[in-house]
């Protein structure tokens, strides 16, 4: 299988999933946008027209999360908006950060978390203030902790907090380790 990460390239969660999932094989697609400053080495720069179309998607999630999406700098529109790629391009969602409560994710995280959940793909959400994986449950709007360790699909967004601590860079290592140690 040739596995294809959807991401953002920006420090933390994002580059962790870049990095560790190269040691595997695995190829990243970074989103970004003109004058976005980001790291990812594969990066696919999204026009006026596909933000506009990213930005539709925030609107939408802004209804649930209760934040405003019409934030004063376009630059942050535009962050919220490459969401919707990483989102859109991948089978399921593996994202890391910490909740807001048992149906929300904190952070420009929580706005891809949400889209993904808006349009009904599976959302796998590392917490990192209790080092447990959780999975949203859409027939109960809200998330479960896991028993075991989720599998990557072989389109995945991993995405995640710029403020990674030791608990998320372990959760992204084990996740790749567990997933392909029979390949």
């Amino acid at each position: 299988m040739n596995y294809i990460c959807h991401s953002g390239g920006c420090d933390g969660a994002d580059m962790e999933w870049e990095n560790t999932g190269k040691q595997y094989g695995v190829k990243t697609i970074s989103y970004s946008f003109w004058n976005h400053k980001q790291s990812g080495e594969n990066q696919k720069i999204l026009t006026v027209d596909e933000l506009k179309e990213g930005f539709e998607h925030v609107i939408i999630a802004s209804k649930t999360i209760k934040r405003n999406p019409n934030h004063p700098y376009q630059y942050v529109k535009n962050l919220l908006s490459r969401n919707w790629y990483q989102v859109k391009n991948a089978e399921s969602i593996f994202a890391i950060g910490k909740f807001l409560n048992k149906s929300m994710v904190a952070g420009g995280t929580g706005w891809a978390v949400q889209m993904a959940i808006d349009n009904e793909k599976p959302v796998f959400f590392f917490d990192q203030e209790n080092n447990i994986w959780n999975k949203y449950i859409h027939e109960i709007k809200e998330f479960k902790p896991l028993q075991v360790m989720p599998i990557l699909t072989e389109n995945f967004a991993g995405i995640g907090t710029r403020e990674l601590n030791k608990y998320g860079i372990n959760a992204i290592k084990d996740i790749y380790r567990d997933n392909f140690k029979n390949q």
